[in-house]
């Protein structure tokens, strides 16, 4: 009886020292990012943080790999700590790749998908159908190059989940991240449409010539006040 209460003992004390520690590292993660954001001079925007769904859908502009760097150094600062980490994976790559991820991310959580682009949209839904607690990141023009037209995965898949959208605005030149308000996708594909398109000119992007929205803002020396005043 000694023997099982010792090892009982020793288990619990080695499990809570390890969640204690890691919870300490955890935080000072989590302040480090958020000072480097504050070093980078980025004004934050966190109007609608609080409250958010248990699940949904953030989207945004993609003109540069560095969309990518900045989304994932704010999902980690202020998203991460309340959501489960979902990755979706071919089944190629899922036995190489997930014991890199795990050891950066103890709440990565593989999903194999079979599906290329045929039918990938609805095998995201069947996926996903009977979970909850996630973000799904999403840049609907598909591409870093100009194009007049986007993609309507990230609305079909709101409406097959029955979640809400968000909009992650990255204005490089006014250096401002900014969480737009949760929303229920639009019934009509031309308004959503019309919704993403106000949304990006509201942010200059790092190279605004490869969003068709915002590729006049050269033209206009730099006069950001034309760009937002378009999507009033």
């Amino acid at each position: 009886m000694s023997s099982f209460l010792y090892i009982f003992f020793f288990s619990y004390s080695t499990y809570f020292l390890y969640k204690t520690i890691f919870g300490i590292i955890e935080n000072i993660y989590l302040y480090f990012l958020i000072f480097l954001f504050n070093l980078l001079r980025y004004n934050i925007n966190n109007n609608f943080l609080e409250n958010l769904p248990s699940k949904m859908i953030i989207v945004g502009a993609h003109t540069t790999i560095y969309d990518f760097f900045i989304g994932l150094l704010y999902y980690y600062a202020y998203l991460h700590k309340n959501y489960t980490t979902y990755l979706f994976m071919k089944n190629d790559f899922e036995k190489i790749c997930t014991p890199i991820l795990k050891l950066i991310d103890k709440k990565f959580k593989i999903i194999k998908v079979e599906s290329k682009n045929n039918g990938l949209t609805q095998e995201i839904i069947n996926k996903l159908n009977n979970k909850d607690n996630y973000i799904i990141f999403i840049a609907p023009e598909g591409t870093r190059n100009c194009v007049e037209n986007i993609r309507k995965g990230y609305w079909y898949i709101s409406k097959g989940l029955n979640t809400q959208i968000s909009f992650l605005g990255i204005d490089f030149y006014n250096k401002r991240i900014d969480l737009g308000k949760n929303r229920n996708p639009e019934s009509l594909w031309e308004n959503e449409f019309k919704w993403f398109i106000n949304e990006c000119k509201k942010n200059v992007p790092l190279y605004p010539e490869r969003c068709f929205w915002t590729k006049d803002f050269y033209a206009n020396k730099y006069n950001t006040s034309e760009i937002l005043e378009q999507s009033k």
